[in-house]
């Protein structure tokens, strides 16, 4: 379930977009109710409140997490690189703020997360309030998973 009730597999269906990614699991026969995949959810319902803003999850393991517009990708368990950019909302910052943040070099980070069998991992970019004028070095933002939800794979 994410923040407003609603199966996540349902919101990836409504938002049209679950896609397969790299080290994809086959999916479990009919009536199967073991799981032997889990999912990172890159699905925006993340808190603002918690300073919790959208991400993009670039690569998964080195390799590209799936097609451009994907939320949800189907992933091995086990531990997973996953290189992510932050797509925090840009009235955050102030104009010189802005352009120090599109002049970055290496403007991802990588987010380290055991994956548990049937589980789906919420993913987003945490403002750093403290650190929010430190936009060239790139402290300002880290990737979290915020929410774990336990739900079969298929």
């Amino acid at each position: 379930m994410n923040a407003f009730g609603i199966p996540l597999l349902s919101l990836c269906f409504v938002a049209g977009a679950c896609a397969a990614g790299p080290d994809q699991a086959t999916a479990p026969a009919a009536g199967d109710t073991t799981s032997d995949c889990g999912r990172i959810s890159v699905f925006d319902v993340a808190p603002r409140s918690q300073d919790l803003y959208r991400a993009k999850l670039l690569n998964i393991d080195g390799e590209l997490a799936g097609p451009t517009g994907a939320k949800s990708f189907r992933v091995k368990p086990g531990k997973r690189v996953l290189q992510v950019a932050e797509l925090i909302d840009s009235e955050q910052f102030n104009d010189v703020q802005l352009r120090q943040r599109d002049m970055r070099s290496d403007p991802y980070k990588d987010l380290v997360v055991d994956v548990q069998p049937g589980t789906t991992y919420l993913l987003a970019a945490r403002l750093v309030p403290a650190r929010r004028n430190y936009i060239t070095d790139g402290s300002y933002w880290e990737p979290v998973i915020y929410q774990q939800n336990s739900e079969p794979c298929h």
